[in-house]
């Protein structure tokens, strides 16, 4: 007889979210262009999704470093361009995000959240039970590097390619105009999501850094707790909904101009011409940074899960 975990809220996820499909815009903007790389959040579903995501999080989700966040906040609502560099595990990443503030005691974090605008992946946008999900958070949609340098290897792929560089180019612009509006733009530096079998999923991208530059002030954030996990299939709307810790923490806040002096400071061996070299020590000292406050929040969270029993099935 099969045993369906404790954890596993599959079933009951999707089965809700075949309700909130009445009121979803899943069908609208499938397809990327320059045109509509922009999309404000849809939320007629949010009320509903909020109670969804709630349930996959068991006692102790929390987030760390709260102070770092209203810090970020206050900068931004003084003009300052403001970024978010966040470790990515899962597809569920921005719905534990969105209930985590939702629910923190400090009501403000519901209008901090309100004004986080996500650089995400076009594929997030392709398929109408993903996007589902997605519309309900404000996006600015860009082609994945990591995606374009596959098609840059495809002669096949030569117009994918060319629209995927005016796509990148409009995103780019559109985050210029609205970085000093009192937003905060979240990016994941990977540019996709941890996979254990895949090293390479962790590694950061280079580009990031064209993206850290642009902005006066970053902040880094782990994410601990995975209640979406990965599978090597890499369908999302097969992938499983399980409840787990979900813990988010926020570095401090720093300047981006001064991070990148000092990486420069700190490699004199570095050749000045190799601006890609550089760029990559700097995006591995953001993953660094990340790590060590994932590492962190581990040795809080470890003791939680194990005293408690649905993790022992």
């Amino acid at each position: 007889m099969h045993h369906t975990s404790k954890r596993d809220m599959t079933i009951e996820f999707f089965d809700h979210a075949k309700t909130m499909m009445k009121k979803s815009k899943m069908n609208e903007d499938l397809e990327i262009s320059p045109d509509n790389v922009y999309q404000e959040a849809h939320t007629e579903n949010r009320a509903d999704f909020l109670e969804m995501v709630r349930k996959t999080h068991l006692p102790g989700s929390t987030i760390i470093g709260v102070e770092n966040i209203l810090k970020l906040n206050k900068l931004a609502l003084e003009g300052k361009s403001c970024l978010i560099l966040s470790e990515h595990i899962s597809n569920c990443d921005v719905p534990s995000l969105f209930a985590r503030f939702y629910d923190y005691e400090k009501t403000d974090l519901k209008e901090i959240f309100d004004r986080i605008i996500f650089v995400a992946g076009v594929k997030l946008n392709q398929t109408p039970l993903v996007k589902l999900f997605t519309e309900m958070f404000t996006r600015v949609v860009i082609y994945p590097i990591r995606g374009m340098h596959k098609l840059n290897q495809d002669q096949s792929k030569h117009d994918e390619f060319e629209l995927a560089k005016k796509i990148n180019m409009r995103s780019s612009r559109k985050i210029l105009e609205l970085k000093h509006k009192k937003s905060i733009f979240l990016m994941y530096p990977t540019g996709t999501r941890y996979r254990e079998w895949d090293p390479d999923s962790k590694k950061g991208m280079k580009e990031t850094m064209a993206y850290l530059n642009q902005f006066d002030y970053v902040c880094c954030c782990a994410v601990n707790g995975n209640n979406m996990p990965p599978k090597e299939h890499e369908d999302m709307t097969r992938e499983p909904i399980l409840k787990d810790i979900v813990m988010f923490t926020f570095g401090e806040v720093f300047e981006s101009k001064d991070f990148t002096e000092k990486v420069i400071a700190d490699n004199p061996q570095l050749d000045a011409d190799d601006k890609d070299g550089l760029k990559q020590l700097q995006v591995d000292k953001i993953m660094s940074m990340i790590d060590e406050l994932h590492q962190g929040t581990e040795k809080i969270r470890k003791p939680l899960i194990e005293k408690m029993d649905i993790f022992k099935e």
